[in-house]
């Protein structure tokens, strides 16, 4: 009968570890700036279904807390599991889709307030 042993864990790459922080990062400042959205514009404003139906059923910050944390463990997963390139993806489609259009929106709004 053969015992498993397990084999020695390397340690992630220093690239792998940054991809991570960033990723991190991404789902803060997501959090952040759709919060903001959400307060000034109302919750039609949110683009993902799920998540407006859940700030309207549990108010935005539960909402919001819950999706990023769950955000935060998938992506702590790939990072352990060493699937570094789809997290890397990710934080590119964040970064693209969801930080930048919330950047310009959120902008937009407080500029015409401003005049």
């Amino acid at each position: 009968m053969r015992v498993y042993t397990p084999s020695r864990v390397e340690p992630p790459a220093p690239e792998a570890i940054l991809v991570f922080v960033v990723f991190l990062a991404a789902q803060v400042l997501d959090g952040l700036l759709t919060y903001v959205g959400v307060t000034l514009l109302g919750v039609g404003v949110e683009a993902n279904g799920l998540l407006a139906t859940s700030m309207q059923a549990i108010g935005a910050p539960r909402a919001l807390l819950s999706a990023k944390l769950l955000a935060a463990v998938c992506g702590y997963i790939l990072f352990r599991t060493a699937c570094h390139r789809p997290l890397a993806i990710t934080t590119g489609l964040y970064v693209g889709v969801a930080i930048v259009p919330w950047l310009l929106i959120v902008g937009e709004h407080l500029a015409i307030r401003a005049f």
